[in-house]
């Protein structure tokens, strides 16, 4: 029986964990077996992300590592979002297949099966997706411990500070590619154009589907699910009305909700905060600084997020928001900084993931000036790490 080893990446989104567990079990309907040991593999699958230098260093030495392990006749596939983000140093490494995540059914013209890609579900996460990442597995386990925990157990719950954290009891739907922002310092618009909805009868389908299926959450999936529907004259507020209508006892996770989206639309989405349908979903902040944000091209204050995020725990249903910040943008300096610390004193967010920015190829801020020194960035990031980690125990604290 042949073998492929499939790779995750250290930054995996949900649409990439969701694109590698499909590979697997497309593989496997096929006759072929899983393995862990890329040296056995008679295919090598490296999943990449290019969200920033760190992720991308990684995959680069995984594809360095993995092409010195496998078998000579074995055949190495990149897959994921590098390809499109920074293709140029890529290719000085790697000169095989590459299927960016966009064009992820291309593995049907490569490896040529009877069985083809569409006919997978692709709405599924597993843990092991994430283990590359030991930030991130340690949620996803500290999750899937209280989940297990709470089948034995009916007065355990999930902390409300693990909302946002995957877990393979999703049923993940995906709702759109692309991005409607242009932030001068991502690269994912690159690889993902902008935002391209998909119907809302076909959303609603899908999430049928799963509730059929017994699942009890609905992760609804975008790198922009806020910007949702904006390229067919549609919002977030129409998706998320039509699917509170479901009958069943069931919540719905949002992976993203710009802050711009959440300011915006705010009014039209009280209806669906107020359903008890949807318990969380990340709203990421990157910045308390307005100067550094108006930098960033991001579209909207420090006060802006402070009243959208602090209004939606404080005066409707939902439990939970998260947030991402970026420290150590060009030009940042220890005002903007400390703006940026109020994010964590004065804004209702309960779980927080920081990085350090990098500059990622082709993006505005590459140009800017006042880049930050490492020192500077590192010591940054510790005094918010320490601040934040004090947050998260004081949040599980609360639980118990």
């Amino acid at each position: 029986m042949k073998k492929v080893y499939v790779g995750v990446t250290q930054h995996p989104c949900t649409e990439n964990a969701m694109n590698s567990n499909l590979l697997k079990r497309w593989f496997e309907a096929n006759g072929w077996s899983i393995t862990k040991k890329a040296g056995e593999a008679d295919i090598v699958i490296i999943s990449t992300c290019g969200f920033n230098k760190s992720s991308e260093d990684y995959e680069i030495e995984e594809i360095r590592k993995k092409t010195s392990e496998k078998k000579p006749s074995a055949e190495l596939i990149v897959v994921g979002c590098l390809p499109e983000i920074n293709r140029e140093r890529l290719r000085k490494e790697f000169n095989g297949v590459c299927i960016s995540t966009k064009d992820i059914m291309k593995f049907n013209e490569h490896m040529n099966f009877p069985k083809k890609l569409e006919e997978f579900d692709n709405n599924f996460i597993s843990a092991e997706e994430y283990d590359a990442n030991p930030r991130i597995a340690f949620w996803v386990k500290a999750r899937a411990a209280f989940e297990k925990w709470a089948k034995r157990f009916s007065f355990i719950k999930v902390p409300q500070i693990l909302l946002t954290t995957p877990s393979p009891s999703w049923f993940c739907v995906r709702c759109a590619t692309g991005c409607t922002g242009n932030c001068s310092y991502c690269g994912i618009r690159h690889a993902q154009g902008f935002i391209n909805s998909f119907p809302i009868p076909e959303i609603v389908r899908q999430a049928e589907k799963g509730l059929a299926m017994g699942y009890k959450e609905i992760a609804l999936t975008g790198e922009d699910m806020g910007g949702y529907g904006v390229d067919k004259k549609e919002d977030l507020a129409d998706l998320l009305n039509e699917l509170i209508k479901l009958r069943g006892d069931f919540s719905i996770n949002l992976r993203f909700i710009d802050p711009y989206w959440l300011i915006k639309l705010f009014d039209k989405l009280l209806p669906a905060f107020n359903s008890g349908k949807i318990l969380s979903f990340c709203v990421p902040a990157q910045s308390g600084s307005d100067r550094i944000l108006k930098s960033m091209n991001r579209r909207y204050t420090f006060s802006q997020i402070k009243n959208g995020v602090n209004d939606t725990i404080r005066h409707t249903k939902v439990k939970m928001i998260s947030t991402n910040i970026i420290v150590g943008f060009p030009g940042e300096t220890d005002q903007d900084f400390r703006d940026t610390l109020r994010l964590i004193k004065e804004v209702d967010f309960s779980l927080y993931m920081t990085f350090l920015y990098e500059d990622r190829p082709n993006t505005k801020s590459i140009l800017l000036p006042n880049k930050i020194s490492q020192e500077i960035k590192t010591k940054r990031f510790n005094i918010i790490h320490k601040l934040t980690v004090k947050k998260h125990i004081k949040s599980f604290l609360r639980f118990f």
